[in-house]
């Protein structure tokens, strides 16, 4: 009876499957012409920044996009008490050296050209400064190093007077410095900090704290420093620093993220895989592809099934105490983007895809994706609620693009640029947002805007420079090209001999961690939050060129569901501030007929409109256009989001499309998740997987999911996961 029960309801499952299969949403059309038009986009966005940075900023080390000016701000990444004069420093052109390798990408050899001159002329690291030795690592010598490859290519033709290796002579003098926080270090971890001049001194020796990142990071720049000049010194110690922290890792094969350099432990038991994690991983597998050293993949397939068994709760990924892997934290933070990136390099699409689109949709939801957003609770953070201008969802946008050829990607990467152009454009460049809720900005552009979100735009629409060559990207975008040199080199042989050799140690100290509790989850608002991811999540099917009627939903039901989301994702407080907007604004939702642009005074808005014009964007451009005026903005947004829904025609309800935009948006009954829901107890397709940490054998071992009514299959790392349809 019980195999027959559940027969049954496998093929309740696949019912719904079938019914809602001709109801999703494919990607848009893109031809040749219109792949070109946002190319050209893609470029502007780029230019715009560099220009207003060589105008207001150059030779100092970041814009200042508002006030039009400069900041010196080389020491202050990673500082949370940034001084407030560095006395005698006036930048080393840090966004010129972080934008030389996107100048490549973008084909302008003349100011790549004179970029190079300039910084092999004027550029000098023998400066008064304590520095970020990660932050130095990943911009300034990742920069270097990517600049001085891309300049020895012939067959980029980038330079035109004779190139000797100028670069690569400047990033070893600065890579001479950086290795002084490693050689004072009594545990092989380098310190965070270095000064630039005098080394380490008893104000960098006193700092005490680094990061998992931060010593896992540094496989490719020293490695390819020592693979460029035959000197192994900055590769051993990269490796030496690596062996000691894997030898850190817990018998569940999890790190943390804060180590006492030191005395080579963990500050806490608490692990993750954002913010003091995140570029660990990716380096580990990245350092493989470049190198060639078996012991990086091994490392990094352990870490990675570790995360997967301990970290992941469904498409998020959790902090949790690394001794016993229980939930700490339930919270997305944006540096987490990257994952489905590196997830699709190292061949788990499907997991990268799932991640993804839940991701997008909290871009989708802001305009931006926050810092901090706490899906356990379902609303942002109290106080990180900023949007730095950060490139990782560009990054998993591009990769994502590039393995599946599937043009949803492409409508992603189309409506991140329209939000830039909407919420970040200055008449002097891009402007960090303060808060996603808000969208008041914030005087700085980084460095790493032109270094590694235009790049990833741009390749999006263009991967014409890779012409057949295979190219890998730091954890900064410099991209580095994959010779045969470097994996003929086997550099640092001892160090990896000891790394195969090491085993997990018990955690003595610190405690564990104290669980937070967590808030019961919020049907209502993860249905909404569905309903938004479904537009772009929805698999191509079909004629690929067939997007959805503009009648799927009417006008107020799309209004309504974009301002029961936003409501929910950032708590009572903020709802009652956005409901006190909306009553501003006026009761009505306009007709679509009767929109017409006016002059903007929304606080979302800068009263000199962008000179950057974003194309059209296939079936949905009306919606996610640019328009000035708040009403149609929001009209428009919630058009896009609406079309979310895969909603059955035989489930709507003809509604005036100028009905009062507060109108229900739970009135409509479907399966879960494709289409406005109402809440409902589960599904009856749950199934459960056998094992309860959800590993699997074979795809037997593996249920079906609750929300989706999808069947689970066994994957190449032997976890039950969804199946992209």
């Amino acid at each position: 009876m019980l195999q027959l029960a559940r027969l049954l309801r496998c093929l309740l499952c696949w019912s719904v499957l079938v019914r809602t299969a001709t109801a999703q949403t494919p990607g848009t059309t893109w031809t040749t012409a219109k792949k070109a038009q946002w190319r050209q986009t893609a470029l502007e966005v780029f230019q715009h920044g560099y220009d207003n940075y060589m105008l207001h900023a150059f030779p100092h080390d970041e814009l200042k996009p508002i006030s039009q000016d400069y900041t010196d701000s080389l020491g202050e990444f990673g500082n949370p008490n940034p001084p407030q004069c560095q006395k005698g420093y006036q930048g080393v052109a840090l966004t010129l050296i972080d934008s030389l390798s996107t100048l490549a990408v973008l084909g302008n050899k003349t100011e790549f050209e004179k970029g190079v001159w300039f910084v092999v002329d004027e550029v000098s690291f023998d400066v008064d400064l304590k520095v970020n030795v990660f932050e130095a690592n990943i911009r300034l010598l990742g920069g270097l190093l990517s600049a001085h490859l891309l300049a020895s290519d012939p067959e980029l033709g980038l330079m035109q007077q004779p190139y000797q290796e100028q670069l690569l002579t400047k990033a070893t003098d600065l890579g001479n410095r950086l290795l002084a926080a490693f050689h004072a270090s009594p545990t092989d971890i380098p310190y965070a900090w270095v000064n630039l001049r005098h080394g380490m001194g008893p104000e960098e020796l006193a700092v005490l704290e680094t990061n998992t990142a931060a010593v896992g990071s540094y496989t490719l720049e020293f490695g390819l420093l020592s693979r460029l000049t035959g000197d192994p010194q900055y590769e051993e110690a990269a490796v030496a620093a690596l062996a000691q922290l894997w030898s850190m890792r817990s018998p569940l094969d999890l790190v943390g993220t804060s180590i006492d350099a030191a005395r080579g432990r963990w500050n806490n038991r608490l692990g993750g895989t954002g913010a003091g994690a995140d570029s660990f991983y990716e380096y580990l597998l990245k350092a493989y592809v470049l190198f060639g050293q078996q012991e990086y993949w091994d490392m990094f397939q352990d870490a990675y099934r570790a995360v997967m068994r301990h970290y992941r709760s469904g498409a998020w990924y959790d902090d949790a105490d690394i001794g016993n892997g229980r939930t700490v934290h339930q919270q997305f933070q944006s540096l987490q983007a990257f994952w489905p990136g590196m997830q699709v390099l190292a061949g788990d699409l499907l997991s990268a895809q799932e991640s993804y689109w839940h991701y997008f949709a909290l871009w989708q939801a802001f305009g931006a994706l926050p810092e901090r957003f706490l899906y356990g609770h379902g609303q942002l953070h109290s106080s990180q609620q900023q949007y730095p201008l950060r490139p990782e969802l560009m990054e998993s946008t591009f990769h994502l693009y590039q393995a599946t050829q599937d043009t949803r990607y492409l409508d992603a990467g189309a409506a991140i640029i329209q939000a830039l152009i909407q919420s970040n454009w200055v008449e002097g460049g891009w402007a960090s947002v303060q808060s996603v809720h808000s969208m008041q900005l914030e005087d700085h552009m980084p460095s790493y805007f032109l270094a590694e979100a235009c790049k990833y735009l741009f390749l999006l629409f263009d991967d014409s420079f890779f012409k057949g060559k295979n190219y890998i990207f730091t954890t900064e975008g410099h991209v580095i090209p994959v010779l045969k040199q470097f994996h003929d080199a086997k550099a640092a042989p001892a160090q990896f001999r000891q790394i195969a050799q090491l085993r997990p140690t018990p955690l003595q100290s610190p405690q564990p961690v104290q669980t937070v509790m967590l808030s019961p989850e919020q049907p209502q608002l993860w249905q909404l939050f569905e309903s938004v991811r479904q537009h772009f999540s929805s698999p191509s099917a079909g004629n690929p060129g067939a997007g959805r009627s503009a009648d799927a939903l009417n006008a107020a039901t799309q209004k309504a569901v974009v301002d029961s989301v936003r409501a929910a994702l950032v708590g009572s407080n903020d709802a009652a501030l956005l409901q006190q907007q909306q009553q501003q604004e006026g009761d009505a939702l306009e007709c679509p007929s009767s929109q017409q642009s006016q002059g903007s005074t929304d606080r979302r808005h800068r009263q000199t409109k962008s000179a950057i014009t974003a194309p059209q964007v296939g079936a949905r451009d009306a919606a996610i256009e640019v328009a000035s005026q708040p009403k149609q903005r929001e009209a428009a947004q919630s058009s896009v989001q609406g079309e979310t829904s895969t909603m059955h025609k035989t489930h709507q309800k003809p509604v005036d499309s100028c009905a009062p935009k507060r109108a229900d948006a739970l009135a409509q009954r479907t399966c879960p998740v494709f289409g406005l829901p109402a809440i409902q107890e589960l599904s009856l397709c749950h199934l459960l997987d056998i094992r309860d940490d959800h590993s699997c054998r074979t795809r037997a071992d593996c249920g079906v999911d609750s929300v989706t009514c999808r069947v689970r299959e066994c994957s190449v790392h032997a976890f039950c996961q969804e199946v992209a349809t």
